[in-house]
């Protein structure tokens, strides 16, 4: 029961829960809580854990602090019985009062104009250029996360998990308009996999001339990682790590501020919305939960411009359907 109850849960989710579950533990220790009383946790417990945490913390860090707490009671067929009103609002308390280091900026979009840049300071022949730079279209134009075409390890690769070459196939649709579809074999949040896909485009940012040098150059195994690259004499995976830190670099070269991986995401919603994509259509092709897309329309003036300037009322109706509240 134990071990089909733990993979219910991701492995990168058991990790950051561990870590919240050691904070709960040293915080018990701290206040000579008896291991009898820390499970089942009762309401002034976690009450007093999330107000010693208040402060110091993001409101997000200590709510998945909670999370693991609570995960750690199910795993352990232990009750999860407080006073959850009392506890949201506490939670809500404490994200107002977080530290202003603990806050975020906004993440700056990548542009394509970016990726234009970045084209220019990255070898063309070079292995490892090409498949980061590959690698960097089509997670852009698929409007993908960079943890679903990367590794986290050079070891971490499994094929039914990660894409492989085997997993990209193209597709033309009743009007022949081609796409290039990629089958992600195991999601997060569907595990069934899904798939994404792009189209070419015009100028160096064409993630289909990228795809095709980097086959040319690197010719990954069809059953390894899509984006391996030859080092040596034999193949290396693209990790997460790599990936960044190569990106990183090349941003900075070709003059820009420093860029984070969730950029690409932001930059291609924003990419395909002022190109016309409709809102709805985008939600889909982005797999974006109602929630965290309505943040970015509020967020990217880029994106509301057109839609605050003086106009017929229906060429508006569209971003009022999404971006209004539902009425209750």
């Amino acid at each position: 029961v134990r071990e089909v109850t733990l993979r219910g849960w991701n492995e990168s989710t058991r990790a950051s829960y561990g870590a919240g579950l050691l904070v709960y533990h040293v915080f018990c220790n701290s206040r000579d809580v008896p291991e009898e009383e820390r499970a089942p946790a009762d309401t002034n417990l976690v009450s007093t854990f999330i107000s010693a945490l208040a402060g110091s913390y993001s409101g997000k860090t200590i709510q998945g602090y909670i999370y693991s707490v609570r995960t750690w009671h199910t795993l352990n067929s232990l009750p999860w019985i407080l006073h959850e009103d009392q506890i949201a609002v506490m939670l809500k308390g404490a994200a107002k009062i977080a530290p202003l280091a603990s806050k975020q900026n906004l993440c700056r979009p990548i542009t394509v104009q970016m990726i234009c840049d970045l084209h220019k300071h990255m070898q063309e022949l070079d292995p490892l250029d090409v498949a980061v730079f590959t690698c960097l279209t089509t997670i852009f134009y698929t409007a993908t996360r960079v943890g679903e075409f990367t590794m986290k390890r050079l070891d971490a690769f499994d094929p039914t998990l990660h894409i492989t070459p085997n997993g990209v196939h193209e597709d033309t649709d009743r009007n022949s308009l081609k796409t290039t579809v990629f089958l992600l074999p195991s999601m997060k949040a569907n595990p069934r996999g899904e798939e994404v896909n792009w189209a070419k485009q015009s100028g160096p940012s064409d993630p289909q001339k990228a795809l095709l040098q980097h086959i040319q150059i690197n010719n990954p195994p069809k059953e390894g990682p899509l984006f391996a690259y030859r080092k040596d004499s034999g193949y290396c995976p693209l990790t997460h790590h790599t990936f960044i830190s190569l990106l990183g670099a090349n941003t900075k070269a070709a003059g820009h501020k420093n860029v984070h991986g969730h950029g690409l995401r932001i930059g291609a919603t924003l990419e395909y919305l002022l190109q016309g994509v409709p809102f709805e259509v985008m939600k889909v092709k982005g797999r974006w939960a109602s929630d965290a897309f309505q943040l970015y329309l509020q967020k990217h003036n880029q994106i509301l411009a057109p839609y605050i300037q003086a106009m017929p009322t229906e060429t508006a109706a569209e971003f009022v359907h999404i971006a209004m509240p539902p009425v209750r």
